[in-house]
């Protein structure tokens, strides 16, 4: 369960979400449905928009392959209406879990591996005919300059700063820019980054859109994301794969 390392710095990505995630919660509260039946959250971390979810739909199940951040989740969150499981993304299935009226996910799917063609397949058929898919990922946006070794040392290094200089205005406390900087530092941190490329903007689009026809996406949360909303039309049948 390659999530599950997220427990070592569950603590501190949830400060860090705290900040940045934040910046999402309008769109999502725009873009969600007004209510439903079942809705999944595929990584949910520590539950930050699971009240988003609950107010909307009668059963939610929130999965995350980090016990911890399960635990952080339950201990925000004791709404009767959320179940909570530490899983493995993959191993939510219609044939086990049947299929939802909302698919959500924040900043998780990139981590189910390097190829979308294999996992956006697997979320698809998670979604019910007539549901509805609300993604944010990450979105890779290195800029042409830091192409080699030494240059993207250096942007990752500025990045750094410049996620901790943020942290700390949003926050406007130092303790929050100092968690910033010792996510950032942290060699979990940079192991997760290194082991699950994101995609490019463009290649998002054209993945999602594929997998997704009718797909509609917003690009103007944050220059690291990028969102998708897509309605599965009532008729559709479920891909194989």
């Amino acid at each position: 369960m390659p999530e599950a390392t997220f427990d070592p710095i569950a603590e501190l990505y949830d400060r860090f979400a705290d900040l940045s995630h934040s910046r999402y919660r309008e769109w999502l509260a725009g873009v969600l449905p007004a209510g439903g039946g079942r809705a999944v959250d595929l990584g949910c971390g520590a539950g930050r928009f699971l009240d988003l979810l609950a107010d909307r739909y009668d059963d939610v199940l929130a999965v995350d392959a980090a016990p911890r951040m399960i635990e952080l989740a339950r201990a925000r969150h004791a709404d009767p209406a959320i179940r909570y499981r530490v899983d493995d993304l993959w191993e939510v299935t219609p044939d086990r879990d049947g299929a939802f009226d909302l698919v959500f996910s924040v900043n998780t799917l990139h981590h189910l591996g390097p190829d979308p063609q294999r996992y956006l397949p697997h979320v698809r058929r998670l979604v019910r005919p007539g549901g509805r898919l609300v993604v944010v990922d990450c979105v890779r946006h290195t800029p042409e300059w830091a192409t080699n070794a030494v240059a993207y040392r250096v942007y990752r290094a500025s990045r750094t700063v410049a996620g901790a200089v943020r942290a700390g205005v949003s926050g406007r406390s130092v303790a929050d820019a100092m968690a910033s900087y010792r996510l950032r530092r942290h060699p979990r941190w940079q192991s997760l980054a290194a082991e699950a490329p994101a995609l490019t903007r463009a290649e998002f689009h054209r993945e999602y859109a594929a997998a997704f026809p009718g797909a509609s996406f917003t690009d103007t949360l944050d220059a690291s994301v990028c969102a998708v909303t897509a309605p599965v039309p009532a008729e559709a049948g479920q891909p194989a794969g």
